[in-house]
């Protein structure tokens, strides 16, 4: 009787743990940053990798002050110097080595979520394949793409139980001439607000 009970109680257990251990997966939520290049010195006449200018040290300064606590494990970034430069006081303070993408969009977006599903993740990448990342990611931009000087817009898709939800925000100093959209000012200020559903 006694062994009986025994194995009853291990069944419960086991059967328990099991319950546990779906529901965590399936509740694990990984949020991915994507950022473009901070302002940057026109080196088209010299034919050198542009790097940083004094406003976007600043900014790199800011996207630390931004994300210092989001628990960042994985930084992305293209080798082009002014990538490398934004990421850098994030990286140094996590004390991360960002990881040089060669991947396509869709490419590395498979690889973050395959390597890094549960966790936290900044790309900094061209201003012309933010948008892009955002699709792949599953979110819905709310514009097709952004404009060079859009240098304030940061972007995170939250990806929990099969859902994108996208958020953007200004960070640091202002620069921009593309507008964030109405409905996610107010989510922002507002995170239980539902953002009307449109149709495309």
């Amino acid at each position: 009787m006694k062994k009986a009970t025994f194995y009853n109680s291990f069944f419960i257990l086991l059967l328990f743990g099991l319950i546990l251990s779906n529901f965590s997966a399936l509740s694990q939520k990984t949020t991915v940053w994507v950022v473009s290049y901070a302002e940057a010195v026109d080196s088209t006449a010299t034919n050198k990798q542009p790097v940083l200018t004094n406003n976007g040290q600043n900014r790199a300064m800011a996207l630390l002050k931004e994300l210092k606590h989001e628990d960042i494990k994985a930084i992305y970034i293209t080798n082009k110097r002014a990538a490398s430069m934004t990421a850098a006081p994030l990286a140094a303070k996590d004390k991360i080595l960002p990881r040089v993408y060669t991947d396509s969009v869709k490419g590395l977006v498979a690889k973050i979520l395959k390597n890094f599903e549960g966790s936290n993740v900044l790309i900094v990448a061209p201003y012309n394949r933010v948008m892009p990342f955002i699709r792949a990611l599953g979110g819905n931009p709310p514009f097709n793409s952004l404009n060079r000087d859009d240098y304030d817009l940061l972007f995170s898709v939250r990806l929990e139980n099969n859902k994108a939800d996208l958020s953007i925000s200004y960070y640091g100093e202002e620069h921009h001439s593309t507008e964030i959209p109405q409905q996610y000012i107010l989510q922002s200020l507002n995170p239980g607000y539902i953002p009307p559903i449109t149709n495309h």
